[in-house]
């Protein structure tokens, strides 16, 4: 018998797999389809281990899904566009075209060492003008419907390069090319209505386990989303200013506190900030707005770092009782969320209390514990956010929220101070980006037409891209300052205006990389086509996808774009459902053999090239499989495991030689290859358990059925072919090429019978899994005082089950000296004396 060496022939079928093309699929039947998906990679240059336990893992259900009978799709691709590309433009030299191509050709010969079974027939890459012409479509519809718009809002500035930075490019607060501080600034952008979609967006059952909106999504990710929405029913209330003749308008979802005020706050930003502000507090506002500006978003949000904030000099005026405030900025408070202006309620709200005691600000309880409280708030322990409203006029006395919420909603509105307002805490998606690898965004600038959408029929705009060397290759600077990349190249900006021939200028913004990401699942169905995006009734023959496959965090970016660009897909007619997706499943983590995240700079990176040369791909798959929850696993490589599961697949090898026609045990046949009821019963164990922990992604348990098994194959003299070859067929989707290689080598007419990876995946059969034998509870006056072992032949015999019973000194002990006045008999469970 040859020895178990991996590389004798894992290449080998790779290359026949790829050369009979044994995953093609033929999109036309979808009579039993099944449509799985990882999300697509970066082309990076370099698979990583990451990368094997997104992708090998999954592969598991996509080739058990073939062999159950299913016209499995499992397509892959690559997410083209971004940052790293220009990066490399710019310090290496290389066109980002030729490094993504490069990268990909690379990737792709990587992915082979892996023995996936994707369909790269239908692949896409997003970079290429056949792809991006359809997002140029898709921006178009929505520009068409005012989905798409064009808006001011801040942004990353670098005051050096005069450009606006993707979050990405700030450095530790630092322009990534120059090194400049990165400040705020309110600049000119494209949008998406992402909160015109609020509400479609919203899960009904995020807490539920059960399906939400039809289909399977893990609860943190329908609760994330949920939360980033931010869906609440509040109150627009109007305040007056002092000596000025203008309102602010305040969103709160807390107007039952409104006799609390004692302040009001604006974000920096905000448009009457300047109007606000007085001679004498000029200097004060203005250093502090300079700070602000150096502050991202993220920051000044932190709930831990210390509020900060200014007094503008004017004063507002509270409508329900003419009460005389402060008006402050404060950078906590973002302008692009609510009005960009909050009251200040330090009664009855942390953060405002620790601002009002920072700054020695009123503070009036209108939240108490109960209907007379009058007692002074002297620390934050004391500020309440539910309870029974007080100092608060007519409404003193009423419990809050439940009751009093209500009716002073209903009286803000008789008195025209509020009106009821839904507001949303996420707010239109900037897709602006001031790259050259992106999608050009399809837009002409016309002297005399003013915005001109790019026609149809011009579609795809495509990127500037000089064949030849030199000097002459690049005609776009990847690094301007103060314009974007696609700005320096003027042959390119330069277009006739659509409508009225004149002079006119391209868009020289570029697309967000998410936008590239948020459908293609779509194209994958139709990748070749140049007429339309897709062809409808093939999508909806194979969309929503079975199961979808990813990281989770992508919760709150490409999940939920995905899902909002669904949704504008079946507003504009192409299809009939508005979840792409039944089922989400997020994966785990594997970090490096210390327990730390895998990092090149940590030296901690384990290659799965070593992996496979040392071990073989299979190994490779198997461990990853096996070493956890798939959803759960935060685990780090230990190569000791890999040497574990490379032990047991030398072992299935070597039990090739026990393979014989005659039965295992003659004198107890049970099944019709004359095994016994112990082997049968083994056997068809496995089958079930392997069988529905695949389809539950429980891959690891589904290893340790196998294993369990083989541990019971191993111990007999010789295993017939029934059960090696259902082994190999259990085996087969995790460790795809030795399974292939038995399969062929073993002499035995019911193997050799094609790619083992056509074959039917073995079915169990419940009357082999009934147990021979049956526990019976019994009971004296309804308390367990004994459990009888019978055989099943037994479960009706009540006389024969009593003498054993009374044979029991454990019941005899409670029916000593009493008589029994009745025996209750449920078979196959209880025998119950009453006495």
């Amino acid at each position: 018998m040859r020895k178990y060496i991996p590389t004798d022939f894992e290449t080998k079928w790779q290359k026949r797999w790829a050369k009979d093309e044994l995953y093609k699929v033929d999109l036309s039947d979808a009579e039993k389809r099944y449509y799985i998906l990882i999300e697509f990679s970066y082309p990076s240059g370099d698979l990583h281990m990451g990368h094997w336990f997104a992708f090998a893992v999954p592969d598991i259900l996509a080739r058990f899904k073939r062999m159950q009978g299913y016209n499995v799709f499992f397509p892959n691709g690559f997410d083209a566009f971004g940052l790293p590309a220009e990066n490399a433009a710019i310090k290496k030299g290389v066109h980002p075209k030729d490094w993504t191509l490069g990268n990909i050709e690379k990737m792709k010969q990587q992915f082979n060492t892996m023995g996936a079974s994707f369909n790269w027939e239908n692949e896409v890459i997003t970079c290429l003008p056949e792809y991006y012409k359809w997002n140029q479509w898709i921006f178009l519809k929505m520009l068409e419907r005012g989905i798409a718009y064009k808006g001011r809002a801040l942004a990353n500035w670098c005051p050096n390069c005069q450009t606006v930075l993707a979050n990405e490019n700030v450095e530790a607060g630092k322009c990534w090319r120059c090194g400049t501080e990165v400040i705020q600034k309110q600049v000119e952008q494209w949008f998406l209505k992402l909160t015109e979609y609020a509400d479609k967006l919203l899960w009904e059952k995020p807490l539920s386990h059960e399906a939400s909106n039809g289909v399977d999504w893990p609860i943190p990710v329908k609760i994330g989303q949920n939360n980033w929405i931010g869906k609440s029913e509040g109150m627009l209330i109007e305040f007056t200013i002092y000596n000025l003749q203008f309102t602010i308008n305040v969103y709160t979802v807390f107007p039952e506190t409104i006799f609390g005020v004692t302040y009001l706050v604006l974000a920096p930003e905000h448009v009457l900030v300047s109007k606000l502000t007085t001679t004498e507090q000029e200097s004060e506002v203005k250093k502090y707005l300079e700070t602000t500006k150096k502050k991202t978003q993220l920051e000044r949000t932190s709930l831990e770092k210390q509020k900060t904030g200014v007094f503008t000099g004017s004063y507002g005026i509270n409508p329900v009782n003419g009460k005389k405030f402060p008006i402050w900025i404060a950078d906590y408070v973002i302008g692009g969320y609510g009005t960009g202006a909050v009251m200040g309620v330090p009664g009855s709200d942390h953060r405002d209390f620790e601002f009002a005691q920072k700054y020695d600000l009123e503070i009036i309880k209108v939240v108490a514990k109960n209907p007379d409280d009058q007692s002074e708030i002297k620390s934050a322990k004391d500020v309440l956010e539910a309870g029974w409203i007080v100092n608060s006029q007519q409404f003193n006395g009423l419990e809050t929220p439940k009751v009093a919420r209500d009716k002073i909603k209903d009286w803000l509105e008789e008195q025209g101070f509020g009106k009821r307002k839904k507001q949303y805490h996420i707010h239109d998606w900037s897709v602006s980006r001031q790259r050259y690898w992106g999608t050009p965004i399809p837009v002409i600038y016309c002297a005399t037409d003013g915005l001109v959408p790019v026609p149809e029929k011009d579609l795809p705009v495509e990127l500037p891209y000089e064949q030849g060397s030199g000097a002459s290759r690049h005609k776009v600077d990847y690094a301007p300052k103060g314009k974007p990349p696609l700005a320096t190249d003027e042959e390119w900006v330069k277009v006739k205006c659509p409508k009225c021939g004149k002079d006119a200028r391209r868009e020289v913004e570029t697309m967000d990389t998410f936008f590239d990401s948020s459908w293609y699942f779509f194209r994958y169905l139709d990748s070749k086509n140049k007429e339309k995006i897709f062809e409808s009734r093939v999508v909806e023959d194979w969309l929503p996808l079975d199961i979808y496959f990813g990281g989770a965090e992508h919760t709150l970016g490409h999940t939920l774009y995905s899902r909002f660009f669904t949704k504008f897909l079946h507003d504009l007619g192409l299809i009939s459902f508005s979840e792409y997706a039944k089922k989400r499943v997020n994966r785990g983590l594997i970090l490096g053999p210390d327990g730390q995240k895998m990092s090149k700079s940590k030296g901690n990176v384990v290659n799965p090239d070593d992996q496979v040369k040392s071990f073989g791909a299979d190994a490779v798959r198997l461990y990853l499989a096996f070493i956890g929850p798939y959803a759960e696993t935060v685990a780090p490589w230990d190569n000791s495991g890999l040497n574990g599961v490379y032990h047991f697949l030398q072992r299935v090898w070597s039990l090739q030689e026990k393979v014989t026609s005659e039965v295992s045990h003659p004198a107890q046949p049970a099944g019709p290859s004359g095994l016994d009821a112990g082997s049968m019963k083994m056997m068809h164990k496995t089958i079930k358990r392997v069988t529905e922990d695949i389809e539950a992604s429980k891959f690891n348990t589904a290893v340790a059925g196998m294993m369990e098994w083989l541990n019971h194959l191993s111990r007999k003299e010789k295993i017939s072919k029934e059960e090696y070859k259902t082994l190999l067929l259990l085996l087969a989707p995790f460790a795809p090429h030795m399974t292939e290689e038995l399969f062929q080598l073993i002499s035995h007419p019911e193997f050799n019978s094609g790619s083992i990876h056509k074959q039917s995946w073995p079915s169990f059969d419940n009357k082999y899994l009934e147990d021979e034998e049956i526990i019976v509870v019994v009971q004296v006056n309804g308390k367990v005082r004994e459990t009888l072992v019978i055989q099943k032949d037994m479960i009706s015999n009540k006389e024969d089950i009593e003498k054993m019973a009374l044979a029991s000194v454990k019941v005899q002990k409670f029916l000593e000296g009493k008589s029994v006045k009745k025996v209750i008999h449920i078979p196959g469970k209880i025998l119950s004396f009453v006495v």
